[in-house]
Formats: C-alpha cells, structure tokens, sequence
C-alpha cells in the first residue's frame, strides 16, 4: 500500500497543468512562450490573470488530494510520515514530471497544496504572506521565497508543528529555495522579470520574453 501511494502521488503532482492548458486550450507550447516556463507565472504573463491563476489553483489542488483525499482512500494516517512522504512525492512529480522529460515546476503550489491539507491555518498565513510580498514588488519568485521562509515560523507559531509536517515543510522550503537559484541572482542583479497587475496578456507576454532564465521551470 505505501508503495501504491507514493507511486500515485507522484503521477498525480506529475500532471503538466500549464503545458496542458496552452497546448489544448491555445493550442502552443508553453515552453516556447515568454521564459519558457510551465508554470502559473509564465501562463499568466502568456495569457493573462484567469489562466494563471486557473493553473495556480490545479496545481494546488494536485497536492492537495494526494495528501487528503487519496491518502484517506488508501488507508494513509493524516499529518504522518506517510503523508508527508507522499506530499512530497507529489511535489517531485511537478517539479520532476515523467510526462516531460523530467522537467517540471518548482513545486510552489503544489507544495501550498499539501500543506493546506496537512496545516490549514499556516498555509493560509503563508499565502497571505506571499500575496502581500507580490503585490509589494510584483516578483512571484520574491512571494514564493517569503513563503518559504515563513511557513516553518508560522508552523511553530501556530501550533501545526507536529514533526512530520515540520520535517516535510523544512525540506520543501529549502527545496523551493534551491529551484529560484537563478531568480535570486536576477533579483540581486535587478533584472528579474516582474508582473503588472492590469496589463494586457500580450504586453505581458513580451515582458516575460525580456527574462534571462529559459530552462528553469517554476
């Protein structure tokens, strides 16, 4: 059974959500859009709020049932090692698909996702802090760093800190931290792309073209 869970959990967050959208619903290739990333960010500058926030939200919604809704169906303790196993397989099948060649997200809301399930009250917190940084500096990658570093602190503070999923939170911050490599460097450099709340889908697009970083992907 474990077996079975870990395998579907990382089919599950392995699912394309951006490259699925702009394949089947645009009909291109995501990758060859903007920065060339499958992720949300890329889908909104490409297409706009809606879509992006629409893949924002599948790609939550991965994690999210591999840590609740398919872990309850085969039997999987809620907020254990299993679990947080499994989050995090589902979190390496997004970021790691087998669907692309083993290229992938950087798993923030996929992450998001698992932990919504697994400690509802400080990823809430998390998002808000994420939404406030974004919206402070138009970076997606700066919101998605904050939240990294918040999570754990907000874990401890708000009573969620039970060791699997402070183990599993850790790994996925410091994991998350790990993909934006390239967007720390750019932010410390100023040139990292950034988002204009209201701006038109192709004017966005073109923004996202101007970025350095073609072969990560968030």
């Amino acid at each position: 059974m474990t077996a079975i869970y870990l395998v579907l959990a990382y089919l599950l967050g392995a699912i394309p959500t951006g490259y699925l959208f702009a394949r089947f619903v645009r009909g291109v290739d995501i990758r060859t859009i903007g920065s060339g990333n499958i992720g949300a960010t890329n889908v909104l500058r490409a297409f706009g709020w809606r879509p992006g926030l629409a893949v924002m939200a599948v790609d939550m919604a991965k994690g999210a049932l591999v840590a609740g809704p398919l872990a309850a169906w085969l039997g999987v303790a809620p907020g254990g090692w299993l679990a947080a196993a499994g989050g995090l397989a589902a979190v390496l099948g997004h970021d790691y698909t087998v669907f692309l060649a083993m290229r992938g997200g950087k798993g923030v809301a996929t992450s998001a996702g698992v932990l919504l399930v697994l400690a509802p009250r400080s990823t809430l917190a998390t998002l808000a802090l994420f939404a406030v940084v974004v919206r402070a500096t138009r970076m997606v990658s700066a919101g998605s760093l904050a939240g990294a570093l918040g999570l754990p602190l907000f874990l401890w503070l708000l009573g969620e800190r039970q060791a699997p999923v402070l183990c599993l939170a850790l790994l996925l911050a410091a994991f998350v931290w790990l993909k934006h490599i390239p967007n720390i460097r750019r932010i410390l450099a100023g040139t990292e792309g950034k988002i204009s709340f209201g701006r038109r889908p192709d004017e966005a697009a073109g923004a996202a073209g101007r970025e350095e970083d073609t072969g990560e992907r968030r």
